[in-house]
């Protein structure tokens, strides 16, 4: 299989209601952020890295990669990061990560990667949660996003199910994709990697 040419696209343009309103990107976990992190997970997987931000972009901006905020104003939720990404990427295929996933698996573009002869759209699925905000998609879905967003509609997962994106099991796995919402959360993940 020809290898494609990907975007990792990192989502941290949400509101972090759950942080007190803290950049949760920016929340340092073993004395570093969050979405460094995810850099570190991601950056051996692919060659082209940007950071979707709407707060702090001067932080975001230290980590060397192109940084762009969201181009529909309001709020409207990872699906507005997801668009956006879309519209700046240089790449038809775009693996979206949401800055609060500091263990994804080592082989995630890979996997996914495997279904995009079939699919416009893959996610991974540990057997218990499906991770939508960790999505390989390809660009022609800009329009249906756009008219989708345009209806006011904001499920992530309601417009994965409407382009039949695929799910892909990433078998005893389920530890590669915690997500960090709260700050005990924060707290069992700083345990977890001393």
């Amino acid at each position: 299989m020809e290898k494609l040419s990907i975007t990792a696209i990192i989502l941290a343009g949400g509101k972090s209601t759950r942080m007190n309103g803290d950049d949760k990107g920016l929340l340092l976990l073993n004395q570093k952020p969050l979405y460094q992190h995810v850099i570190d997970r991601i950056k051996h997987q692919t060659n082209s890295i940007m950071i979707n931000c709407n707060n702090n972009v001067s932080q975001y901006q230290t980590a060397g990669y192109p940084v762009f905020s969201d181009v529909l104003k309001g709020y409207f939720g990872p699906l507005s990061g997801v668009y956006s990404g879309l519209l700046c990427s240089k790449t038809d295929w775009n693996l979206f990560v949401s800055c609060d996933t500091p263990f994804l698996p080592n082989n995630l573009i890979a996997r996914l990667a495997t279904h995009t002869s079939t699919h416009k759209a893959i996610y991974p699925f540990d057997g218990k949660y499906h991770h939508p905000t960790i999505l390989l998609i390809h660009k022609s879905v800009i329009p249906q996003l756009r008219i989708y967003l345009e209806q006011g509609n904001r499920k992530l997962m309601l417009f994965l199910e409407k382009i039949s994106a695929k799910s892909v099991y990433f078998d005893n796995q389920a530890s590669c994709f915690i997500n960090i919402n709260t700050p005990e959360e924060l707290k069992q993940a700083n345990q977890m990697i001393k």
